[in-house]
Order: structure tokens, then sequence, then C-alpha cells
């Protein structure tokens, strides 16, 4: 008797480990990492771009106070100067109209109208008040540059005289007069602030105006 042997065709099946499902996992865990990475770091860029952009704002909303200030403390030559500022006011000394420097009050109301200016009659100090409980207020007028400029922050200002031999009617250049009576070399410390829900900026500027 003849016996014939048959080998099977079909192949083994090799027993899987699941090796492949490990190393994607290992994959996907690592993506997912570096894709939470670099969200929050997209995140805390925005957020400085943001108070950086904020700060940006409020600075040039004081230089604008700043401006302002100047703009109407030195006034305009005349009516035609563009402008929303007011004029220059002439004064009579020695029978002779001379440009006259603005009048220095012991506080600035809060109804100022827009044509005067906030010059405090107060010695010039390190120190700055804007608002009412600040050691030294006396008050401060709200920019008003026009009716056209606007901007999201609140900016208050005031001047402060900054004159040299003033209370013995003397002037820091003598051919130029008295600064008593209104003529010479007279210089402005202005304060300027502006501020909103997360930023403040205090700034401080001098002019000089020459009266003859």
């Amino acid at each position: 008797m003849k016996i014939h042997s048959y080998r099977s065709q079909c192949p083994v099946r090799q027993q899987q480990r699941g090796a492949v499902l490990v190393i994607s996992l290992v994959f996907l865990l690592i993506l997912t990492t570096l894709a939470v990475t670099n969200m929050r770091e997209v995140a805390l860029e925005s957020r400085v771009t943001g108070n950086l952009v904020n700060q940006k704002g409020c600075f040039n909303a004081s230089e604008a106070g700043l401006r302002d200030g100047e703009y109407r403390i030195a006034g305009k030559l005349t009516d035609d100067t563009p402008g929303s500022y007011p004029s220059i006011p002439i004064a009579n000394y020695g029978g002779t109209g001379v440009l006259k420097p603005p009048n220095a009050t012991s506080s600035c109301p809060t109804d100022l109208s827009a044509d005067q200016t906030c010059v405090l009659d107060q010695d010039p100090v390190f120190t700055q008040a804007f608002n009412a409980g600040e050691s030294g207020f006396a008050g401060a007028k709200e920019y008003s540059a026009d009716d056209v400029t606007i901007f999201e922050q609140d900016i208050l200002w005031y001047g402060v005289p900054f004159t040299d031999g003033a209370p013995q009617g003397q002037s820091e250049n003598p051919e130029y007069g008295s600064q008593q009576g209104g003529v010479g070399p007279f210089r402005y410390e202005v304060n300027a602030t502006s501020s909103d829900d997360s930023c403040r900026v205090d700034l401080r500027s001098t002019t000089l105006r020459i009266y003859l």
C-alpha cells in the first residue's frame, strides 16, 4: 500500500504583536504635543503683540496731549492759521500792542472752555497730578484738538510756568525786557497723561515762547 503525503499550500499565520499600532500611537502623541505647544506659543505671541499695540496707543495718545497743550499755550498768530486753537492774546505794554503770555491760575475748573488753556500757578515739581486725590492736583484739561480726532484713551494735560527771574522782574536775556511785563522768554512745562482699562502713560515736555 502506497502512502501519499500532502503539504498544505496555505501560509502559516504568524502571531501579530501590534508593533505598527504602538509606533503610530507614539507618532500621534508627538504630533499632538507639538501642535499644542505651537498653539500656546501663538496665543502668547498674540497677547504680547496686543499689549505692545495697546502701550503704543497710550504713548501716542499722551504725545497728542502734549502737542495739544503746547499749541494751546503758544496760540495762533492769526485767526487764519489752521487748527482750532485760540489766537495769541494781545496786551498793551508801554503804549504798544505786544503778544501776551497765557495767565496762570491757581486751578483749572472742570468746565474750562475749549479755547482756554490750563496753566497752573505753581512751581514745577517732579511728580505729576492729573486726578483728584493725587498729591498736588489742581486741575487738568481734556484733550480737545478738534472735533475729528478721537482716541480710545482718556487724555488730560496741564501746563506750569517755568520762568527764571520772574519774582525779581528779570529775564534770562535782559535785552528782551521784563517778564513781569509779559515780555521776554517764557518756558512752560507741559504734563500729559493717557489711560484706559489696561495702561497709563505720563509724559512731560518743555516749550519756549518769546514774547516781544
